[in-house]
């Protein structure tokens, strides 16, 4: 009786660890620029494994620029005016901070790839997302990464 308790215990964890298939992405993280692997995704359940190959520490901001919807044309909108003044202390009303100044761990310090430093699960719903350098002094178009989630998908239980 106790090896089938155990092994029905068994068999439901297993069914239930395996329910979600998890999405995990690898953003690239250096001293003068970030590139997140995708534009736009209908669901924004997802794991990234931020990587940085640099020798020091990069801090990063993640931002949710546009609320609810998806900010027309945001691969080309210019974001540096907003980042230079997030970076002197004056946020953007419209911006939601969903991470700030989070340092990157180099991975020439990473112990263990199993439990790695870097790793951030997100469920976000639907809107404009900004990730970007806090080191900058100057602004371009390689010191952040912009992406759309395009439904709240995340956000069901299902």
């Amino acid at each position: 009786m106790k090896k089938i308790f155990i092994l029905l215990c068994f068999s439901v964890l297993t069914i239930i660890g395996c329910e979600d298939d998890a999405l995990i992405i690898e953003p690239k993280v250096s001293i003068d620029s970030v590139d997140f692997p995708f534009e736009n995704r209908e669901n924004g359940r997802f794991m990234s494994i931020y990587r940085n190959n640099a020798e020091q520490g990069i801090p990063i901001t993640f931002v949710m620029a546009k609320q609810r919807e998806v900010l027309p044309d945001s691969q080309d909108y210019n974001f540096c005016p907003d980042i230079q003044n997030y970076r002197k202390g004056v946020v953007n009303p419209d911006w939601f901070v969903v991470n700030h100044n989070i340092l990157m761990t180099p991975e020439r310090e990473v112990l263990n790839q199993n439990d790695h430093p870097n790793l951030i699960s997100y469920s976000l719903p639907m809107g404009t997302y900004l990730l970007f350098l806090m080191d900058g002094i100057d602004c371009n178009e390689n010191q952040y990464d912009v992406f759309d989630i395009s439904t709240n998908d995340a956000l069901t239980n299902n």
